[in-house]
């Protein structure tokens, strides 16, 4: 098998493991969400601690107390993933998986508005009615119903907030996941114990194999996420682009199997960003095309 497919195949386990995970942290219902967090926390770090010593990357690690110029940038991401992390595992966790699915069907959009204001990148007309319609959507649903999904704006809004910040951190994925996870280690370990000597942790709640659930958080949180390092270097622009939805596209049909419906509101506001995205695809389309044309003369 060549290359390039072994890169679409890890691409589209990348993504099809992003769009299950609610049905994994479902198991974990019976945990307050901060618990569960704190735990995917601790196992998370000790997970990819272990991917960076089989890659041999303990140098990066040791590097990064000189390059003193990452560690804002460091710090920011750190603070916005543990709030992405939070938000995730509350809404799948909490009867809000339509929400975490909408949330990631608009965020490539929150990107390019992202891109275009923060980075000064350039816009095509195409993208910046995309960023309009994607907008609307919300505004009218609280104009209409008094209602906005702001689960998913919040888990969409840490989100790009995080993606921003990496594009300032030049560290390895898994190095830089560990740093962001090990530095809240120490308040999940305090959070845990405090959980469980108030009666509230996993002791007295989970038996026999439950227990696995909590390293496999490590688990699920690494493994993806070197997938879609590992991928995302050979697949086009466009077509990731395009598998990216994915995702969201699994996690919808989870809400839905769950039992989740979709309120009036919500219905909306999936309406609006499903014609925002087919403008996005569209104005990404458009941006291959010019770069191909202008490589052809």
């Amino acid at each position: 098998m060549d290359g390039s497919k072994i890169c679409y195949i890890y691409f589209i386990l990348s993504q099809a493991i992003w769009g299950v995970l609610p049905a994994f942290w479902l198991l974990l219902r019976q945990l307050p969400p901060l618990y569960t967090l704190a735990s995917r926390i601790v196992w998370a770090s000790v997970f990819c601690f272990f991917l960076i010593i089989q890659k041999k990357l303990l140098p990066d690690l040791k590097g990064v107390r000189q390059e003193r110029w990452q560690w804002p940038y460091i710090a920011g991401a750190c603070i916005f993933i543990t709030l992405n992390w939070g938000s995730y595992i509350y809404a799948t966790t909490q009867g809000f998986i339509l929400q975490a699915s909408l949330a990631y069907f608009i965020n490539p959009i929150v990107l390019v508005f992202f891109g275009g204001l923060l980075f000064h990148e350039r816009l095509r007309p195409i993208q910046k009615l995309s960023v309009v319609v994607a907008g609307s959507g919300l505004v009218l649903a609280f104009c209409l119903y008094g209602v906005v999904p702001w689960l998913s704006f919040l888990i969409c809004l840490t989100w790009a907030t995080y993606s921003m910040l990496k594009k300032k951190v030049r560290l390895d994925s898994q190095v830089s996941v560990f740093i962001e996870s090990f530095s809240m280690v120490p308040l999940s370990l305090l959070f845990i114990a405090f959980s469980e000597w108030h009666g509230l942790g996993a002791i007295g709640t989970f038996q026999g194999w439950q227990w696995l659930l909590l390293p496999a958080t490590g688990v699920v949180t690494a493994v993806p996420m070197m997938l879609f390092s590992a991928g995302v270097k050979g697949v086009p622009i466009t077509t990731g682009g395009m598998l990216m939805y994915l995702s969201p596209s699994i996690t919808l049909v989870i809400g839905l199997l769950s039992g989740e419906t979709i309120t009036p509101p919500l219905r909306l506001t999936f309406c609006f960003a499903w014609v925002a995205v087919a403008l996005y695809m569209y104005g990404l389309y458009q941006t291959i095309k010019g770069l191909r044309e202008s490589e052809c003369h």
